[in-house]
């Protein structure tokens, strides 16, 4: 059985631990800078160690969603030589396409034919990334988010739960998309945006 750790001891961070045992795949302990990440959950592999100190002997799959959070720790483990492996849920559904390193892609997930992604895409439960869609590093897509086919997706996305993005828009670098708002015109980079249709905050 091949075995991971699983950077990030949180919500998301377990739950991955779960799809892996989907995979008839297993987690070897995770990584949290918070030694006591588990105090209060159980059945789970121990924490191993944090991002400066603990081993980085088997293939690591990001498990923390904040994205400023996440990029910040996988530079500090790949900077000690750490490899980050995909897991793709074998009930997601991933046409041909091409996909950075580092992706997790849950169950019930669509990527559609020949889109383009960068590394470190986080993809939850049932969201989807449309034909030819073009995304750059560390996009996270919370549970039902949707970008439609030919979008542009730059660097550190985010779009939360139900969060859509129509066909053919363009997203500047750093953008956070609300909870339930439609994209429906192109936005600049740094942008928060929220409501049907989505407009800055």
């Amino acid at each position: 059985m091949k075995r991971y750790y699983i950077l990030g001891a949180g919500g998301l961070g377990r739950e991955l631990c779960h799809w892996l045992a989907d995979a008839g795949l297993a987690c070897a302990g995770f990584i949290d800078d918070n030694p006591d990440a588990l105090a209060h959950h159980h059945g789970y592999p121990s924490v191993i160690g944090d991002t400066a100190t603990c081993p980085i002997d088997l293939p690591i799959l990001c498990g923390i969603g904040q994205n400023v959070i996440r990029q910040l720790a996988v530079e500090r483990l790949k900077a000690r030589g750490a490899h980050f492996a995909s897991f793709i849920h074998p009930l997601a559904k991933v046409l041909p396409c091409t996909l950075g390193e580092g992706a997790v892609i849950a169950p019930f997930a669509y990527i559609g034919a020949d889109a383009t992604i960068g590394d470190f895409l986080f993809l939850q439960t049932g969201g989807v990334i449309g034909h030819d869609v073009q995304a750059g590093n560390f996009l996270r897509m919370d549970t039902t988010a949707f970008i439609g086919g030919f979008g542009k997706i730059g660097n550190t996305v985010t779009l939360h739960t139900g969060a859509k993005v129509m066909p053919g828009k363009t997203i500047g670098d750093a953008c956070t998309i609300g909870a339930g708002s439609v994209v429906i015109s192109n936005l600049r980079s740094g942008h928060t945006v929220f409501g049907v249709p989505a407009q800055k905050l």
